[in-house]
């Protein structure tokens, strides 16, 4: 072999490599902490989103397809949380639907799912353009067990903010409701 020929092909060889190890991944810095004076606790994704939520709550799983990472409080009331980019999602990779727009095509391809997936039921709770928002019930059975989750699904700049509280009898209907509505409308 050449000279030239070894420069060429190391220089593929080279080329291969480096374009395997770019990405079209973004970094992120996820960090969570309790605030013991505040009596908080803070969940944040950079550059996607934060949230402080009232009380102490412990990481649980976390569900690498939706994003959602779950918590749970010494009450055993479980939540779950997901910040992400508004041009993430199947239904709109082109990032063509925005703002109010995308919130109410996240609201109908979401509970689409749940209804026709688990033959699950939905309830639109509140609609909201000013701030960008929709807050809706997803119940009924799934294997003889009782399902009843609320969603806040909101768009802050393009950034997308999923938060709901799973089925508890602990809380209200009206103090979910707060709950979900005083995460993101805090900053």
């Amino acid at each position: 072999m050449t000279f030239t020929r070894i420069l060429l092909l190391l220089t593929g060889i080279l080329i291969i490599i480096l374009t395997g190890c770019t990405s079209q991944r973004e970094s992120t810095i996820v960090g969570f902490d309790y605030n013991v004076s505040e009596n908080q606790t803070d969940y944040f994704i950079v550059p996607y989103g934060s949230v402080s939520i009232p009380g102490k709550w412990e990481k649980s799983n976390y569900n690498s397809i939706s994003g959602q990472q779950f918590f749970v409080n010494n009450d055993s009331v479980r939540i779950a949380i997901a910040f992400n980019r508004f041009d993430k999602y199947e239904f709109n990779t082109d990032g063509s639907i925005k703002g109010f727009e995308f919130v109410k095509a996240f609201y109908e391809w979401d509970s689409k799912y749940f209804v026709e997936s688990y033959g699950l039921q939905r309830r639109l709770l509140e609609s909201d353009s000013s701030n960008n928002f929709i807050l809706y019930q997803i119940y009924g059975q799934i294997d003889g067990a009782d399902f009843s989750t609320y969603f806040l699904v909101g768009d802050k700049n393009g950034n997308v903010n999923n938060l709901s509280v799973m089925t508890t009898a602990k809380w209200t209907e009206d103090k979910k409701i707060e709950f979900l509505k005083g995460l993101y409308l805090t900053d």
